[in-house]
């Protein structure tokens, strides 16, 4: 039970992360970034609140949503590592502030859309759910 709450919590904390993220952080819009992952924060959202309404469908849901939240967060951090190639081999030293930048970035993306939906498959294995 403190388990599937902390795993309710910290969807609930991504989702409101992930919404702040792409509609107050980033400047511009861009649909194929808006549209995945506002998709993904609406529902992180409502995992959260199914787990803490305690939904009989919540537990599997939420084992669908984390692997989904996984593959995210591990396509998003390889298209970053390759554009801090590309950008740091063609452009020199103004690619490479790019490269630092898009670095940054990515190590800001890795503990939360890779290693805390790891980390939460994990707990829901353990729980057998």
């Amino acid at each position: 039970m403190l388990k599937t709450t902390w795993i309710a919590a910290s969807q609930l904390f991504l989702s409101l992360l992930l919404l702040g993220g792409v509609w107050l952080a980033l400047p511009a819009r861009w649909l194929w970034v808006d549209l995945p992952t506002t998709l993904l924060a609406l529902a992180a959202g409502g995992i959260a609140l199914a787990l803490l309404l305690r939904a009989p469908w919540a537990m599997a849901a939420a084992r669908v949503l984390l692997w989904v939240e996984l593959a995210f967060g591990t396509l998003l951090v390889t298209l970053l590592a390759l554009s801090i190639a590309q950008l740091a081999g063609s452009y020199g030293p103004v690619g490479a502030g790019g490269a630092v930048l898009m670095g940054t970035i990515a190590l800001l993306i890795v503990p939360y859309l890779v290693a805390l939906p790891a980390l939460q498959l994990a707990v829901l294995r353990k729980l057998g759910g």
